[in-house]
């Protein structure tokens, strides 16, 4: 039997007033750059957030922590602002800092 595969989609963010798009399976950090985006120091919004952990799935340094369905924070000292935790926030509590 053949496993279902996720089906991926393309994720919209706007950064800065610009808006750009990330394909599936494209690097957030590389969409940025095509459309001339630097993506700035990043904070969780704690009045957005709900602790899903998405966005600790997503970061590759482990720069964000926090508790299940408490507000998560990101340590500025491990952040590379490749911004895939952007990508993976559905709430949009990932913010500019």
């Amino acid at each position: 039997m053949a496993e279902a595969q996720k089906q991926q989609k393309e994720v919209v963010i706007t950064l800065n007033g610009v808006q750009f798009v990330v394909p599936p399976g494209t690097k957030v950090k590389d969409a940025a750059a095509s459309a001339g985006v630097e993506i700035p120091p990043l904070k969780v919004d704690p009045g957005k957030c709900k602790g899903c952990q998405m966005c600790t799935k997503a970061c590759e340094t482990g720069a964000i922590s926090g508790n299940k369905k408490e507000p998560h924070s990101i340590d500025q000292a491990l952040c590379i602002r490749c911004g895939e935790c952007l990508a993976k926030c559905k709430l949009g509590a990932i913010v500019p800092a």
